[in-house]
């Protein structure tokens, strides 16, 4: 009996993989989401009264439903005197940012073999290379895409700066070669594929 179970035993750890906590394939790998999709309209501008008695402010607090959709809330302490005639308004001016990347020529990072075109929250990536994988790592957040290519060349580097796009790295492997994008946040993303580019965009 003894002699049977040690032979199931070991039977069963040849089948085992060396890391179970690993996912066996990197392109299934997803962050943790909420499966509620919310259709939200931008927010620009919110006025707030307070009643006649207020005369000073303490604090704000701002609750936000994070990109995995949990809730979360931000505490501001205040302690300053206020006239209450005058609202508070709450601004989030888009319109500025928007301004300042406009006044940015999004530069085409070439490669050689590949080039990357940023555009506000996406990117082209051109390339007759066939791309093997595509996957997401975190902390800090990137894009990792592979390339088919028997090529040598020196570890590159590219400053981007341009949101949601801070740099790009390349690395050469034995058949291929790797570009990791990195992220100045959290996000999600999706590839869209032609045959003349790919397009990754961040949400």
């Amino acid at each position: 009996m003894r002699f049977t179970l040690f032979i199931f035993l070991s039977f069963i750890t040849l089948w085992a993989r060396d890391n179970p906590f690993f996912p066996s394939d990197p392109n299934a790998q997803d962050m943790i989401t909420s499966n509620h999709v919310e259709n939200l309209k931008p927010f620009s501008q919110q006025e707030i009264k307070l009643p006649n008695s207020a005369r000073a402010i303490k604090a704000i607090t701002i609750s936000y439903q994070n990109l995995d959709g949990s809730i979360e809330k931000e505490n501001l302490y205040l302690n300053n005197k206020i006239d209450w005639h005058v609202p508070f308004v709450i601004s989030h001016n888009v319109s500025m940012l928007a301004a300042s990347q406009s006044k940015k020529k999004s530069k085409t990072i070439n490669a050689k073999f590949i080039k990357f075109v940023p555009n506000k929250k996406s990117m082209r990536v051109i390339t007759k290379d066939k791309m093997l994988r595509n996957f997401m790592l975190t902390s800090p957040h990137r894009i990792v895409l592979d390339f088919a290519r028997e090529t040598s060349f020196r570890p590159k580097n590219f400053i981007i700066n341009e949101a949601p796009f801070k740099k790009i790295r390349m690395g050469k492997h034995d058949s291929y070669y790797r570009v990791v994008i990195e992220l100045d946040g959290q996000y999600k993303y999706k590839l869209l594929s032609s045959e003349q580019d790919i397009k990754i965009v961040c949400f």
